[in-house]
């Protein structure tokens, strides 16, 4: 690179650094536009910077990733080649996007890391400019209602009103399609969501998620809250002291909280599931916007920090967490906060008093910012499993689930198709107790799994119907996924909900007779149908009730009523 070339980059990066620096006032952030033109000029600017454009978003805007590292970029784009070698960051933005400081932040970090000459060589930084793109373009003042700033912001819901931080397992969202492509090509090593609270009010600009350490592999796990979190907070607690999530909406939190259960809906709850080191930074809606943006540059500056000085042991921990996965046998995949364990944290609380309102004839909850008051409070960070997966041979998938199979696929789950219509001998899981959600959660109506019965059955299987090794990479997801007690299966929002329906009947006076004569032939039905009717005196004058006792205990009763489709080789 000749000397004028060399100044002309150094000029027009000090213009750039200009502009994005001082052309917004103080509560003012950026806009979709705005950012993606700034990141498109860093690609031009610097060899060892990489704009692309990937998957499509609901907006019919595609997904952006920015990529920086030491040495310059050469033609070769494939994700999964660019990572070797590396420890790579993920860093994704917007995801809610009137949550904006970690897109500012984030450009603000680039132009400093580019200017500085990249990151070390065995690092790889990839930002996700925007995710939620159509939240970003629905842009206006006044979206957050509980929000200082900035002046405009984006909205909480896509393009197609979803709320993207829900969507990680069930994949509404083209959007979450292309995420899912990009992070199993990037498979990285750490993951920053970037975020603004919307609980309580206290005096700290920063606070943060870990993901749930109950939910990880235990190599990660050791590393993850015995070295990087503490070195986190460590070199925050020089600039912008953090703490863990605030994790209360409706009251103070000076009574004591909870560490927060990210479940694999979320973000982060799905990369861990990869074994990665999964975070969400979560500034205070209530601090200046700046001071905002400051603190969540400041941590993704810590994160650099911290895996340019330990990148061996991340290597050898995510290494140890695969071998790990390899091995194990069953995965724990529902979970209940364990309010045995408890932790004092220090805490800077703002004094607060519950006051008459004048509104209504209530009690208003009200924060003195001019009281501070520094606590021991009771923090509770452990979660007990409450179900464990056991992992089969194989899973037994007809083809018939393609939503299913094809979320599988987006996960790099490998499929075998059958080459012939075939009879197996399977496992197979009968629905017992279940609760149905009575109002729509994104979109879907949940249902939560209580009991379920198991059975060996042989069945028949067809031709193009799918054997699933679980001896794969991977085999965590399928268990978060494929289990019905699961707390985010599959089953649990809404992919087989058709086998709470049954599809064959009978007609009562037809029936009558063939009950009476299973009656006369079964003394241990007999019995069965007299404690039924002990239980059950409020049935004996409903017709129906009487004989789908009868019927559901006959040679008619379909067999894929309540029966999970999915089977298991164990």
């Amino acid at each position: 690179m000749n000397r004028l070339f060399s100044a002309l980059i150094i000029f027009a990066s000090f213009s750039l650094k200009a502009q994005i620096l001082s052309e917004k006032a103080d509560d003012e952030a950026w806009s979709y536009s705005e950012i993606i033109s700034s990141y498109k000029q860093l690609d031009a600017l610097y060899e060892n910077a990489l704009y692309l454009e990937l998957g499509p978003s609901d907006a019919g805007r595609p997904l952006s990733l920015f990529l920086i590292q030491k040495e310059a970029f050469g033609e070769e784009t494939a994700l999964s080649e660019l990572r070797k070698g590396k420890i790579v960051s993920l860093i994704n933005n917007g995801i809610h996007p009137g949550e904006s400081c970690g897109m500012d932040a984030s450009l603000k970090f680039s132009l400093d890391l580019l200017s500085a000459g990249g990151p070390n060589e065995d690092q790889l930084i990839a930002i996700i400019p925007v995710y939620n793109i159509g939240g970003s373009l629905n842009r206006r003042p006044n979206t957050r209602a509980n929000q200082n700033g900035p002046k405009e912001q984006g909205f909480r819901g896509n393009a197609s009103n979803r709320d993207l931080n829900r969507d990680f397992i069930k994949g509404d969202a083209l959007n979450t399609f292309s995420f899912w492509a990009l992070f199993q090509q990037l498979d990285p090593h750490v993951f920053i969501d970037t975020h603004t609270s919307n609980g309580a009010d206290y005096p700290y600009t920063l606070s943060l998620i870990a993901s749930q350490q109950d939910k990880l592999a235990p190599p990660l796990r050791d590393f993850m809250y015995s070295k990087m979190v503490p070195a986190l907070f460590e070199g925050m607690s020089k600039t912008w002291p953090m703490v863990p999530y605030v994790n209360v909406f409706g009251r103070p939190p000076n009574d004591g909280y909870a560490a927060f259960l990210d479940l694999p809906r979320y973000a982060s709850g799905y990369t861990s599931l990869f074994h990665c080191l999964s975070f969400i930074t979560e500034a205070h809606m209530f601090k200046p916007y700046p001071d905002r943006v400051a603190a969540t540059y400041e941590f993704l500056q810590q994160n650099l920090e911290f895996c340019e000085n330990h990148a061996d042991e991340i290597a050898t921990a995510y290494q140890a967490s695969l071998a790990w996965e390899k091995e194990q046998t069953e995965f724990p995949v529902n979970w209940q906060l364990d309010s045995s364990k408890v932790e004092d944290l220090d805490f800077n609380a703002y004094h607060y008093s519950y006051e008459q309102s004048d509104l209504g004839n209530y009690k208003r909850l009200k924060y003195h910012r001019n009281q501070e008051e520094k606590l021991q409070l009771d923090y509770y960070p452990k979660y007990k499993t409450t179900h464990s997966s056991v992992v089969p041979k194989y899973y037994v998938i007809p083809q018939a689930w393609r939503e299913v199979v094809l979320r599988l696929q987006y996960q790099g789950i490998k499929l075998q198709a059958l080459k012939s219509d075939t009879v197996m001998e399977v496992r197979s899981s009968y629905l017992k107790d279940w609760i149905h959600a009575t109002k729509p959660y994104e979109g879907h109506f949940r249902t939560e799994v209580l009991e379920l019965e198991s059975r060996l059955q042989k069945r028949k299987f067809l031709k193009g119907d799918y054997l699933v090794p679980s001896d794969q990479t991977h085999r965590y997801f399928l268990a978060t996924v494929l289990d019905p007690l699961s707390a985010d299966s599959y089953l649990s929002w809404g992919f087989f909900d058709i086998i709470f329906q049954q599809k064959e009947y009978f007609s009562p006076y037809v029936f009558e007779d063939k009950a009476e004569q299973m009656l006369a032939e079964n003394p241990e039905l007999k019995e069965e149908f007299e404690a039924w009717k002990k239980e059950n005196p409020n049935k004996l004058g409903n017709s129906w009730e009487v004989l789908s006792f009868f019927y559901k205990r006959s040679e008619y009763y379909e067999n894929e009523h309540l029966r999970y489709p999915i089977a298991e080789i164990r």
